[in-house]
């Protein structure tokens, strides 16, 4: 094969992985964060984790957990996600798929936790990498007031739908608020 039969399949390959969100992560027991188990297992899971942000379990808490992964479910199949991530940007980047993107999620996500109208918790539009073309969005939830570095991470992009989340702190990635999130009015997706 010369240099010519290359580029096609070299270009495929540089799109793929200058399609921003470039991140995947499994979580520690080497699955997906909804992987293998139960929707209600899940919830319970999530609602736990969330239970740390307040020190205390409330009411909003279940809900919340409950409304996160119901969302994500549905959003994947809206998006009619094509695992993995990159690929999916891919379709999304050359007009085969509409939505799906890391910002996709976290406007789409963000604007479905709005709806439930919590007191004690507050979601954020989180950017890592701003304005770079590795560029990542994501939800944090937070105990209302507080800053993001206390708050869980959500980011369904990263598993292609399945839900990710952990403490801020132990993820990856350096967290910001998106400094276009005013919590009304949220950052359109290029």
């Amino acid at each position: 094969m010369n240099g010519k039969n290359l580029t096609i399949p070299v270009l495929v390959v540089a799109l793929l992985f200058m399609s921003g969100c470039a991140a995947r992560r499994v979580s520690d027991d080497g699955m997906a964060a909804t992987g293998a188990l139960s929707n209600d297992r899940v919830a319970q899971q999530l609602a736990a984790d969330l239970t740390t942000l307040l020190g205390y379990r409330d009411d909003e808490t279940l809900r919340l957990a409950r409304t996160i992964l119901a969302e994500t479910d549905s959003l994947a199949r809206n998006y009619k996600v094509q695992p993995p991530a990159l690929w999916h940007n891919f379709l999304v980047n050359v007009g085969i798929r509409d939505r799906g993107l890391c910002c996709h999620w976290t406007q789409d996500l963000l604007r479905k936790i709005e709806t439930l109208q919590l007191q004690k918790y507050q979601a954020v539009w989180a950017v890592s990498r701003h304005g770079t073309w590795r560029e990542h969005s994501c939800v944090i939830v937070t105990a209302s007031g507080q800053g993001i570095a206390t708050g869980l991470v959500l980011d369904a992009w990263r598993d292609a739908g399945h839900l990710y989340w952990a403490p801020v702190t132990e993820d990856r990635y350096a967290w910001q608020r998106h400094p276009g999130d005013n919590g009304v009015d949220r950052i359109r997706c290029r």
